[in-house]
């Protein structure tokens, strides 16, 4: 039987280590590069300076020695003479065959071993005395100026390694305490779950980028965590409602399979069918709900809807109170009250604010559209006991009834305000409600027209 292993898979290579290093090497790097070459620049212009040195105290001998030859002083005694600037100094005075007539120092013996000294450049000069042209040439020693040159080079080399060192670990702690609130963060947040998403990761005292990050990072966390108790909340309140109907039809079912009599099924065909319309509305509501969720804007394509005649459209259906429409025309307009967007979810929208108006209205609802210039307002107004200052805000979460309206029976399902904000804000408008100026609740729809 032939076995088959799979292949390990390859882990990726982990870029020199981590950001504390790859900081504190990129730090020794530079500070290595950077006084390398600024030591180097002070050995050259020092090594310059010295041979320099070297070289004028050359040019002031030969011009004492070219006076002296001038004045007419034999040549060996002018060379004699003549003070030494640096020791083991070679200066020789040469006739116009080419003969050496005076040098100092005097000439090794024949058959003695040169003396290992390093010269400089030559200077040589032409000199007019009495007994004719001279030349005298001198060169002097750079040994000195090589040992001083060693010197300096060593001393900076290890200035350079202690320099290199300090850096280095002066970048690691410096590095390692700028970096210890982001490893605080990674650690807390690596600890976080979806069943402890209460916890915040530490923040900093400080206004850099480390505290703005930990700031943000706990707004952050915030928002998911409220985002999460929402979907808790929205799953168990759907599943609640959708518990509701579904009992019915199972119980509705249940007893029609014991029955026989033609009356008694058509009474639970109408009971069974209410409940499947509600339970079909209320899955259409919930699939709206997650559609905006999910985008946020309205989807497919848009088209001109006139809301007055979505106005009128919802007057003609049959409610427990009467329905009233009043449209005011701009007159600065083109007369319509015209917006893009949606006809069926915009019909949905103004549907659930009728709905809810003729809940709790005693006797009346008006619906009012105007135009007002780039605005389109959609008004409606109930004459009922009106909602509280506290729960304005609140009426359009989902699954939220007011104490009032609890029941199944006159309360629906809590979704009709929450869809019809999720509807509006898709087509880029907002809803507000506020008291009537006479009595009961408004809401007041504004739309791009």
């Amino acid at each position: 039987m032939i076995r088959r292993t799979r292949p390990k898979p390859r882990r990726r290579a982990r870029p020199l280590g981590s950001l504390r290093v790859r900081i504190t090497l990129a730090a020794v790097l530079v500070t290595t590069l950077a006084v390398a070459t600024g030591g180097w620049l002070i050995v050259r212009s020092f090594e310059d300076a010295q041979v320099q040195d070297v070289r004028g105290g050359t040019d002031v001998r030969v011009g004492e020695l070219a006076d002296r030859l001038r004045d007419g002083q034999l040549p060996q005694a002018a060379v004699e003479a003549t003070e030494a600037p640096a020791p083991l100094a070679r200066v020789e005075v040469i006739d116009e065959q080419g003969e050496l007539v005076a040098a100092a120092p005097e000439p090794r013996p024949a058959g003695a071993p040169p003396e290992p000294v390093a010269l400089g450049g030559e200077v040589s000069q032409m000199v007019v005395t009495p007994d004719g042209q001279l030349t005298v040439v001198a060169a002097t020693p750079v040994d000195q100026v090589g040992r001083n040159v060693d010197f300096l080079t060593h001393r900076l080399a290890v200035a350079l390694a202690v320099l290199v060192a300090l850096v280095g670990a002066l970048a690691w702690v410096v590095v390692g305490r700028a970096l210890q609130p982001v490893e605080s963060i990674r650690a807390e947040v690596e600890r976080i779950t979806g069943s402890t998403m209460h916890r915040r990761v530490p923040e900093p005292a400080t206004d850099d980028e480390v505290g703005r990050l930990a700031r943000t990072m706990n707004t952050m966390l915030g928002r998911l965590e409220a985002s999460a108790a929402r979907q808790r909340r929205f799953v168990a309140d759907a599943s609640h409602e959708l518990r509701s109907p579904a009992a019915v039809l199972r119980a509705g079912l249940e007893v029609a399979r014991t029955r026989t009599d033609p009356a008694t099924w058509t009474a639970t065909i109408d009971t069974l069918l209410a409940e499947e319309t509600r339970l079909e509305q209320l899955l259409d509501d919930l699939l709206l709900l997650a559609a905006h969720d999910d985008n946020g804007t309205a989807r497919g394509r848009t088209r001109p809807v006139d809301l007055a005649e979505l106005a009128a459209a919802e007057a003609r259906r049959p409610r427990r109170v009467p329905v009233e429409v009043e449209v005011e025309v701009d007159t600065t307009g083109d007369g319509g009250v015209v917006v893009a967007g949606h006809p069926e979810l915009l019909a949905r929208a103004l549907g659930h604010l009728a709905d809810n108006a003729a809940r709790h209205a005693r006797s009346q609802v008006r619906i009012t559209v105007a135009a007002e210039g780039s605005t389109a307002r959609l008004v409606v107004d109930d004459d009922g006991p009106g909602i509280p200052p506290a729960d304005r805000e609140r009426v359009f979460e989902r699954f939220t009834r007011l104490d009032d309206a609890r029941t199944r029976a006159t309360g629906g399902t809590g979704l009709g305000l929450a869809v019809t904000r999720s509807i509006v804000e898709s087509h880029g408008g907002t809803i507000t409600t506020t008291e009537n100026p006479t009595t009961g609740a408004r809401f007041t729809t504004l739309l791009p027209r």
